[in-house]
């Protein structure tokens, strides 16, 4: 079984299988090159859940697809200032403020190694 690809990210809610993640030169490089069908585990505290990738994109953080899947993935309430902010806190490395990556995962099931 492959090396899975760590990922800071709180575990999705209400099962909503997309995440937005920033990107950079050190910043998730290993999800950059992962290829779908990798295996990656969200960490969030203490906590921690494997997922298998099954697509990825990348899209312009000042645009309106962006905003509207913030908004339709985080709450309505979600503003892009707040989303860089703790961005910024989580990962020490710097990362891309104009593009950032949507990902898709769905649960590993552990029939499939």
């Amino acid at each position: 079984m492959a090396k899975p690809i760590n990922i800071l990210h709180p575990i999705p809610k209400d099962g909503k299988p997309f995440m937005l993640l920033p990107i950079g030169i050190y910043c998730n490089k290993e999800l950059q090159n992962a290829a779908p069908g990798s295996l990656v585990e969200l960490w969030q505290d203490w906590r921690h859940e494997r997922k298998v990738l099954v697509r990825k994109c990348r899209i312009q953080i000042n645009s309106s697809v962006f905003t509207f899947l913030a908004k339709s993935l985080y709450g309505e309430r979600t503003r892009i200032a707040d989303m860089l902010a703790k961005w910024r806190e989580v990962y020490d490395v710097p990362f891309d403020e104009s593009e950032c990556m949507l990902i898709e995962v769905r649960d590993f099931n552990e029939d499939e190694v």
